[in-house]
């Protein structure tokens, strides 16, 4: 595309993009892709000087240059660089996401997009959605907190919700290979940052909202219009399922497109599903366009059973026939980390994600509805670098809900670990609950995994699919599941 043409898209979507120097030459640039990383610049891209919270992205221009950029997206003029330069009085950000969108020739125009939003559940909803599509011959992808899943594979990504521009081409690419769905989380950061301006979404779906991030947003409030300000993004043809909660539907009253509230335990919802848990996994039951659906999985938690309740209700949204939608949700199992068992010498053990108070709470609730005659035991610790307002009622919800637990380490990232723990343990009931504290996290798996008897259920907490540990700013090779599972080969 030439910066004619980039030029003349932005000012249709109603930006003001000044070209300098005003040469008419520049016009006919050649221009290949959007980058905001100076280090993936290639021959003819437009580099994207957006900054970061420790750094500023001019200061990346020339090292983008030298690497091929044509020219650069900047949010002021900047004399001292010499080459040309695309200045935006708007959002940097936002406007950076829309070149990535038009120099990808707008992929998801061609292709049905689902976000799912909230603070927990997103991966579980975006796997079941993925997986149950594929299964009605529908070919999809996601891209999360696992990585973005394509029939090509899995590949890492470093955000839940990455960059405008790697999400774009990537789309590029899914358009190439005629996959018809995609379903991608939308943190709350990613939204706010303007990672998923410019997707056409179809459907958007919103777990809940709970305590998570008020480091970054600093009120409930401020988070909760982070989260709902997607839903104003979506066009008039586009529905969103929104908890029915007060505040978000209030937040969501003046939107654009379709808002649908659903619930679990409300009637006066616009959807209502009643779930029935246990140890065989749940069952869900409501009605769509006054046909009744019941969905039998073998998923463990009432949480799931929400989780499953949304997937369907964005299939059904899709146009995906009742009886296929019940079929093929059923089948699902999983997602990575998400109350996945691991195999253990005495009694059952499982791993999950759940780093906030309310995920932890649904998790305990979850396996005392599964396990009811189990002595509960939880290994847990904090995140470094967040949000430390959560640590204390994390400690309040595993003493609450459980019976034995270990304090430790999560990822502490530049924090002193043992300061984590005493935040995270000045929530603990000392009445409730026997708790010890480890440090080490190998070493407090290893506790509980040798305390285990026949009648013990454990879960360890916080990083479910995670397969690294960072301390100092270093990540190492650490897995729970690994540790649990040589924990319990000493013990064989």
């Amino acid at each position: 595309m030439l910066v004619a043409d980039l030029l003349s898209a932005l000012k249709q979507r109603g930006f003001s993009p000044q070209l300098w120097p005003a040469q008419p030459a520049l016009l006919d640039v050649e221009l290949a892709a959007a980058c905001f990383d100076s280090r993936r610049v290639q021959s003819k891209d437009l580099f994207c000087a957006i900054d970061g919270e420790k750094f500023n992205g001019v200061d990346y221009v020339d090292s983008a240059v030298s690497n091929g950029a044509a020219l650069s997206l900047v949010q002021e003029l900047q004399p001292d660089i010499t080459t040309p330069q695309i200045i935006v009085s708007d959002s940097l950000a936002e406007v950076a996401a829309h070149c990535s969108d038009i120099l990808a020739a707008s992929p998801s125009s061609d292709m049905w997009c689902a976000a799912v939003t909230g603070t927990n559940g997103k991966t579980t909803v975006a796997h079941l959605l993925r997986g149950a599509l594929t299964d009605v011959a529908i070919s999809a992808a996601s891209c999360g907190t696992l990585g973005m899943i394509d029939a090509s594979g899995t590949s890492a990504t470093l955000n839940t919700t990455p960059s405008a521009d790697l999400i774009h081409n990537w789309l590029k690419s899914l358009q190439s290979t005629n996959c018809e769905s995609v379903v991608l989380e939308a943190s709350s950061h990613g939204i706010v940052q303007q990672r998923l301006a410019a997707i056409d979404f179809d459907c958007l779906a919103f777990t809940n909202l709970s305590r998570e991030h008020l480091d970054y947003h600093k009120s409930m409030n401020n988070y909760a219009e982070a989260k709902t300000s997607l839903v104003h993004r979506l066009n008039a043809s586009a529905v969103a399922f929104i908890p029915h909660d007060p505040l978000l539907l209030d937040l969501c009253s003046d939107a654009s497109c379709t808002v649908q509230s659903w619930s679990s335990c409300d009637t006066s919802a616009d959807h209502f599903c009643s779930i029935d848990a246990d140890d065989k996994g749940v069952t869900v039951s409501f009605q769509w366009q006054q046909q009744p659906l019941t969905i039998e999985s073998e998923l463990t938690g009432y949480h799931n059973g929400e989780n499953i309740f949304l997937a369907a209700l964005m299939m059904l949204s899709r146009g995906v026939a009742v009886e296929q939608v019940a079929v093929a949700l059923a089948k699902q199992s999983s997602a990575d980390g998400r109350l996945q068992q691991v195999p253990i010498h005495r009694g059952t053990a499982y791993v999950d994600y759940a780093h906030t108070p309310d995920a932890l709470e649904k998790v305990l609730l979850s396996l005392r509805a599964s396990h009811p005659n189990a002595r509960l035991k939880v290994v847990f610790g904090a995140g470094g670098d967040r949000d430390n307002s959560k640590r204390a009622p994390m400690g309040r919800a595993v003493s609450e809900y459980a019976d034995w637990c270990v304090l430790t380490s999560d990822n502490p990232r530049s924090e002193d670990p043992r300061l984590i723990i005493d935040q995270v343990a000045a929530g603990i009931d000392v009445d409730s609950i026997e708790y010890q504290c480890v440090v080490d996290r190998a070493a407090a798996i290893r506790l509980a995994v040798e305390s285990m008897s026949d009648n013990d259920v454990l879960v360890v907490a916080g990083k479910g699919h995670e397969t690294y540990q960072e301390i100092n700013g270093t990540r190492t090779d650490f897995d729970d599941r690994v540790e649990i599972r040589e924990a319990s080969k000493c013990l064989a």
